[in-house]
This record gives structure tokens, C-alpha cells and sequence, in this order.
């Protein structure tokens, strides 16, 4: 009997750590998509017959917000909880908000099936490229173990790649419509 609990220590310290392995195993089939620690990057935006532009997107991960700062002084805030987008316009110094979320090009839909590829380094961050097929099209990203999207890749053409990665608090106000805008008209 004494033999016998002596084999099954080893079988169950066994079965405990090969459990404790399957939740890390099912974390790699599908990446995290979101940021998990407030950020601020830089990416180099490239679209077919178009100048490449900078774009500047700040993430507050506990509010669920994003900032986009885009060419031309314009700006969009989506707040992910609300479903809701903001759009300043920087120029007129007025807002718009929209109802809903469009799901970006670096967002698979949720039925997407996608394959873990290989490991990079973007912006001096590790990132580990992910694909999937969307309509004909090949989407694949390259993603931080704590949801930051380094680089969009559609059909073997880089769209979206980040130029600098900062992790740092973002002030809750970067997310807030300014004090001295007005709602523009139709809003």
C-alpha cells in the first residue's frame, strides 16, 4: 500500500502541472487584441497610390479608450464600453459622436480562424504575427503578448507598422472632448 501512494504522488503532481499548462497552451490559440497597459505608439500608415502618413494612437487599457491622431489635426476617441466614436476636428474646433464600433482592418471578425505564425521585432518590441483570411484578402498582424498591434500586413503589403512604442499612463483628459469645442452642425 505504502508503494503504492508513492507512485501516485508523482502521477498526480504530473496531472497538476499538465493543467496548469493547457490554460497557457489555449492563451496562444487566439491573441490578446487590445492593449492590456496604457500606451502610446506611432505608426507609419501606407495605402495603395497615397502618400505615407503618421498616425499617433494612445490607449487608456483600463477605460477601454482609444485616441487616434491622424493627418490634417484630426482626431477620432473610441470609447469600446460605450460603443461610441468621437471625431474632433481640430480645424473648426467641433465634435461629432457616432453610435457603434467599425471593426478595423487589424480586427479579425469574430468567426475568424487564425494561425499563429512567427516571432518579429517591431519598434525594439517582440511581437508574434497572426493570420487569418478575410472575404480573398491575407491579414496578418503582428501583436505584443499584452495586445499591441505592431504591424498590419494585408496581401504581402505592410499597411500599418509602429515607428515608436511608449508605455506610459494616459491622461484621462486625452480621451475627454476639449472645453472649447462646439457640436458641429448635424451632431
Amino acid at each position: 500500500m505504502r508503494l503504492r501512494s508513492l507512485w501516485a504522488v508523482p502521477a498526480a503532481a504530473a496531472i497538476v502541472l499538465l493543467a496548469a499548462a493547457v490554460p497557457s497552451l489555449r492563451a496562444e490559440e487566439k491573441p490578446q487584441l487590445l492593449p492590456t497597459r496604457d500606451v502610446d505608439i506611432t505608426y507609419k500608415i501606407t495605402q495603395p497610390r497615397q502618400r505615407a502618413i503618421t498616425e499617433r494612437v494612445r490607449w487608456s487599457a483600463g477605460a477601454h479608450l482609444e485616441r487616434v491622431d491622424g493627418p490634417h489635426r484630426s482626431t477620432s476617441i473610441f470609447d469600446r464600453e460605450a460603443h461610441e466614436v468621437t471625431l474632433l476636428n481640430g480645424a473648426t474646433r467641433t465634435y461629432s459622436k457616432l453610435d457603434g464600433l467599425a471593426r478595423k482592418p487589424s480586427e479579425p471578425d469574430k468567426d475568424a480562424v487564425l494561425k499563429r505564425g512567427g516571432e518579429a521585432v517591431v519598434a525594439r518590441e517582440r511581437c508574434v504575427e497572426w493570420s487569418w483570411t478575410q472575404d480573398v484578402e491575407t491579414h496578418t498582424i503582428c501583436v505584443t503578448a499584452d495586445g499591441v498591434l505592431l504591424r498590419l500586413v494585408i496581401d504581402s503589403q505592410t499597411v500599418r507598422e509602429a515607428r515608436s512604442v511608449r508605455y506610459r499612463r494616459q491622461p484621462p483628459e486625452l480621451f475627454r472632448v476639449p472645453g472649447n469645442y462646439a457640436p458641429s452642425l448635424g451632431n
